[in-house]
């Protein structure tokens, strides 16, 4: 059995738009990592430049793959 995490479990669920706004507005952090280059944690570490490195390579990841960068959305 899994616990949940006390904060999780009491606290009131934010409101959809808000999460959707919020990682829209990160989405230089966010990308890299749903790309699967870099963890969170490694994001939160990162410079700016390793940040925009990181979101060149999620892009270029994407693109050998057929996918969209960052910049096609």
């Amino acid at each position: 059995m899994r616990w949940t995490p006390f904060l999780v479990a009491y606290s009131k669920p934010a409101n959809q738009a808000e999460i959707i706004n919020e990682v829209n507005d990160n989405d230089a952090f966010w990308f890299p990592v749903i790309a699967g280059v870099a963890t969170r944690e490694e994001m939160e570490r990162a410079t700016m430049k390793e940040v925009q490195i990181l979101n060149e390579v999620a892009s270029r990841k994407l693109e050998l793959m057929g996918g969209v960068g960052i910049e096609d959305e």
